[in-house]
């Protein structure tokens, strides 16, 4: 949050690499409505102080930041295709799954069908996690009226159903303006995408192409006759479109800045290694590569047995499968395909190269000419590289880094810079040469007057900032990069505490059901910036490289100007050492960018949001969280309250809601709404649902599949195009 106080001398204390964030959210066509003489009357009662200065500019030609590649990236083109090939194929996973098979629609999912996960992000009191395996309704002192084990609608809640509009949203009041009513309906499951059975990796032989799992248990996730079903993701997918700005990826920020060339988590592994040629000799050696979190982030679904894989499944197994595969082989491309085009098989399905071929044309060759088979042993105190002859080659034990730095520069394509809302901003030097004049006529009056209402009376601004709409993702003008990665305000409790930029608790569930950024990594770190810095202020080290400038704060932990860094420093170990420092991080998420918001539903990160007019009516009424703003369903642990102080009741009228919707379809990307290049694709059939049957004896329910056509650089016919409506139930589109 931003102060008008803060000395307008101090800037921000830049992290050794700026980079961004992520996240999805999405809009609905409104209609406008007549309002008996001017539309803007009631929005011009009370201005904001300067509203122009606080209107984001446009993206146009801003590009994000990635790191140096030229001693790993042969061919930056190649890389492109390598990357796009990767997204969409379903060889790559198990059962049938590609990166692509929950991000098809707007880099989203859009799926309602055995699209409900039950509440297995919840953590007891202590934080332990401690999973809710039932579907259905939360009964609770708060929600008495709730059923459990059904929808909202009163459908039986399991797997494979299909959701309708009156399971939405996932937490209903008596009165939907006040958050303190009644509660008719609440649940802890989530709506998210359909990944892969639950059976364990294995092959019978070791050099052998096709990929065995082993029979699923279906314990939790299965028809109504008990066959195995596919798991449903914990937590909603967002859209991977400008992804490249982010800092962090996941909701929770575990995809680390740092690319390691293995896993998700940046430095935090000690163990991460890639195998390097020096001269004729391969040795293991450690990746560092900043402003690389989509690599972190592409290389941790295909590996989740959620996801993309059966459990158990290495990247080494997965580069043995595909090395010599050819790309997309059971998939249509279209021969105009923005990347894919020229390299298009005459069966018109697939590429006529292999992955082998396309990952030497990409990639430097130290990274994959090595000779031999090998593993990597990880149970001494360093790892080390021993050769076995039924090991795996060097390409193979380096296919994790090749998949996440190509699907990294791949995604760095898909930027959504083309909105009415820019085409209203205009774009000036040095971002654009010859300039864009601003067009007044882009916007409607509707959207100007919601506009108004984002950045003044609805707050919207406060978090959704820049020209990426997200305090999450970094901005690339030096005169708005004012924050860092730790900042200090007063919450919503009137406490003052230290939280991650870019993430907070807005109240959707309450904070026992997922900790967010406020929970650990696999080794037991902080994934929170902020409980690394104050595990830094007493002399402790921790996993991720970063700094943080006190005299930045919105509120200095020492109120004496001019700032003196070394000062505020001691008096925050100072509060930390006597426990009287809070952190507001739990149950916090990164804010979303708002970009193409009317075509990612359903939103949050609990996918329990069906309409944008429901996530307006969220915010009016100051979130979900009941109680006071000191003491209420967003506190844990120590904390009475983790809210963010935004969020309260915003007093938004009717109009001024519609016109708030309004202004968000405004920043819809056309080129996205019709899969027009770079946002084109091959084709993908997705699971939408099972039979209640299993006619193949595989020991897994049938899956019902559906083909999206691949999309060629000129995109859908007009009358194919996504429906910009912010309506989970309302898309239109292709399928």
């Amino acid at each position: 949050m931003e102060s008008n106080s803060k000395p307008t001398a101090y800037k921000r204390f830049l992290y050794t690499s700026i980079a961004c964030a992520f996240i999805s959210l999405s809009g609905i066509a409104i209609a406008e409505i007549e309002n008996n003489g001017s539309v803007s009357d009631e929005l011009n009662a009370e201005p904001p102080e300067n509203p122009e200065s606080l209107i984001p500019i446009a993206l146009t030609n801003l590009k994000p930041p990635l790191p140096n590649l030229d001693s790993i990236i042969k061919d930056r083109s190649w890389a492109i295709k390598l990357g796009k090939a990767f997204f969409w194929d379903q060889q790559t996973g198990s059962d049938g799954q590609a990166c692509a098979s929950c991000h098809f629609k707007a880099g989203a999912d859009n799926r309602f069908t055995n699209s409900l996960s039950p509440g297995l992000t919840r953590v007891s009191s202590s934080g332990d996690p401690n999973p809710d395996l039932d579907f259905g309704g939360s009964v609770s002192q708060d929600s008495p009226a709730a059923t459990a084990g059904v929808t909202a609608s009163g459908n039986i809640a399991r797997s494979n159903i299909t959701l309708t509009p009156e399971d939405f949203p996932f937490h209903q009041l008596q009165d939907p303006s006040d958050r303190n009513s009644a509660v008719l309906y609440s649940t802890n499951d989530t709506s998210s995408s359909p990944g892969t059975f639950d059976g364990s990796f294995g092959t019978t032989i070791p050099r052998d192409l096709d990929e065995y799992c082993g029979d699923p248990s279906g314990d939790i996730f299965k028809t109504l006759s008990h066959y195995p079903a596919r798991k449903v993701e914990p937590r909603n997918t967002p859209s991977v479109i400008n992804a490249a700005y982010n800092f962090r990826n996941f909701w929770d920020g575990r995809g680390n800045n740092v690319f390691n060339g293995v896993d998700p988590f940046g430095l935090r592994n000690k163990d991460a290694r890639i195998v390097v040629l020096s001269g004729r000799t391969p040795q293991l050696a450690e990746l560092d590569l900043r402003n690389a979190s989509l690599a972190s982030q592409a290389v941790g679904p295909t590996l989740s047995d959620f996801e993309m894989s059966c459990a158990g499944r290495t990247f080494a197994d997965v580069g043995r499968r595909m090395m010599s595969l050819r790309p997309l082989a059971s998939q249509d491309v279209a021969s105009d395909d923005s990347h894919l085009g020229g390299l298009v098989h005459p069966s018109g399905q697939g590429l006529t190269i292999s992955y082998a071929r396309m990952i030497r044309m990409a990639f430097q060759p130290q990274y994959w000419a090595g000779r031999g088979t090998y593993r990597i042993d990880t149970n001494s105190s360093e790892p080390s590289l021993v050769a076995d002859a039924s090991g795996h080659t060097q390409a193979e034990l380096n296919f994790s880094m090749f998949w996440g730095i190509a699907i990294m520069l791949y995604e760095a394509e898909l930027l959504s810079d083309q909105t009415p809302f820019d085409q209203y901003r205009g774009c000036k030097s040095p971002h654009c040469s010859p300039e864009i004049p601003a067009d007044d006529n882009a916007l409607s009056q509707l959207q100007k007057d919601g506009l108004k209402v984002f950045v003044d009376k609805g707050k919207c601004i406060n978090c959704h900032k820049g020209p990426e709409f997200s305090s999450a993702a970094t901005h690339l003008q030096a005169e708005e990069e004012e924050e860092g990665l730790v900042e200090r305000m007063v919450m919503a409790d009137n406490r003052v505490a230290l939280y991650d930029n870019g993430f907070y608790n807005i109240g959707v569930k309450p904070t026992k059901e997922d900790l967010g950024v406020g929970a650990k990594d696999p080794w037991g770190n902080p994934l929170s910036f902020t409980r690394q810095f104050k595990q830094i202020l007493l002399g402790q080290n921790v996993p991720d490289p970063f700094q943080v400038d006190p005299c930045t704060f919105e509120e200095l932990a020492v109120n004496v100007l001019p700032c003196d860094k070394d000062q505020q420093l001691d008096e925050l170990k100072s509060r930390v050492l006597s426990n009287k420092e809070n952190d507001a991080v739990d149950g916090a998420f990164k804010t979303s960018i708002l970009r193409n918001v009317a075509l990612t539903a359903p939103y949050f990160h609990n996918g329990g949001y069906a309409t944008l007019e429901q996530v307006v009516e969220f915010y009016n009424r100051g979130g979900n969280h009941s109680g006071s703003d000191t003491d209420n369903s967003t506190g844990f642990g120590p904390n009475k309250a983790n809210l963010d102080p935004d969020i309260r009741a915003l007093d938004l009228t009717e109009y001024e809601q519609q016109a708030l919707v309004a202004f968000m379809k405004s920043l819809t990307d056309e080129r996205v709404r019709c899969d027009q290049a770079p946002f084109d694709h091959p084709s993908l059939t997705f699971h939408a649902g099972h039979y209640d049957a299993d006619s193949d004896g595989d020991g897994r329910a049938d899956d019902k599949w559906v083909t999206y056509e691949a999309v060629g650089a000129s995109g859908l016919p007009s009358d194919k195009c996504w429906k910009n409506s912010g309506d989970l139930f309302d898309q239109g589109g292709p399928l």
